[in-house]
């Protein structure tokens, strides 16, 4: 091979990885390209769970951090020579929304269980005081995050001059809570009508601690079908670590046999995504 022959093809290859990236950068700065509006779409997700969860931390910078990772699996996997690693960038692209939806969820459940605890707060502080304002504000300092921070948020909105009735719907549509939003609908209904408010919050809260009662007897009866379902999703990954640390080159042929180990790994993935869907589905009761 003569010295022009490799000048042309490394000038080739080069010009071809300069192609490549300008039109990465073209498409990622473009604000109307179809990635740019997925990333903007994302990063919206992000941000809406960070600002619910109260995180000292930006939805883009979380995005910005799995890219970075994701962009480094593919080298690391080639410097290692383990193209495992590859997959990898699943739990990657996938664990922080995964994150922080859990953690949404499980605020959720926390502030629907100090429900009925506020009610009552709410109610003996309206029979020492008639305004809503000042009860909310006192009944905040006894509770415990998180519900005392949705209340401090109510408490700055009023501050900042949003009347207290929307300051409440702020926090029926931030939280998007059943539960919540029906008991916060009941104290601004029992406050437009002039009803017998303190003793309308106990009823409440009576009926909370019965709705709280039957859903732990439900949550009992299926946490085992649960734990099965997250023991066999995590099942594949698990032996799929186990054996490449046995055998290198057992898991080879799946990745260099072509058109029929890639129809292996396709099917094999699309059965474990529907087991995954028809488990969440039969698991799912609803009260």
């Amino acid at each position: 091979m003569s010295q022009t022959t490799m000048l042309l093809g490394y000038g080739g290859m080069a010009m071809t990885v300069l192609g490549i990236v300008a039109a990465g950068f073209i498409t990622l700065t473009d604000p109307t390209s179809a990635i740019r509006r997925r990333w903007s779409d994302y990063v919206r997700v992000l941000d809406k769970e960070v600002r619910f969860l109260l995180l000292k931390t930006t939805g883009e910078r979380i995005a910005l951090i799995q890219l970075a990772v994701i962009l480094a699996i593919p080298f690391v996997a080639l410097l290692l020579d383990d193209v495992v690693l590859v997959f990898l960038i699943i739990p990657v692209s996938a664990g922080p929304i995964f994150w922080l939806q859990r953690q949404h969820a499980e605020r959720v459940r926390l502030l629907e269980e100090n429900l009925d605890s506020w009610l009552l707060m709410l109610a003996n502080a309206l029979k020492a005081s008639p305004s809503l304002g000042e009860a909310i504000q006192s009944s905040a300092k006894l509770m415990r995050a998180p519900f005392s921070e949705e209340l401090d948020l109510v408490i700055k909105e009023m501050k900042l001059g949003t009347p207290l009735d929307q300051a409440v719907l702020n926090m029926s549509s931030r939280i998007k809570s059943r539960i919540i939003s029906s008991s916060l609908a009941t104290i601004l209904v029992g406050r437009q009508t002039g009803g017998d408010l303190p003793n309308i919050l106990e009823q409440s809260a009576a009926t909370l601690r019965e709705m709280a009662r039957l859903e732990g007897v439900v949550r009992t009866k299926t946490a085992e079908g649960k734990m099965q379902a997250i023991v066999l999703a995590a099942i594949p990954f698990v032996l799929l670590f186990a054996i490449h640390q046995v055998d290198n080159n057992w898991l080879t042929p799946l990745f260099d046999g072509g058109f029929l180990g890639s129809m292996v790994i396709l099917v094999a993935t699309i059965l474990w995504v529907a087991a995954l869907f028809l488990a969440r589905k039969i698991l799912a009761v609803d009260i």
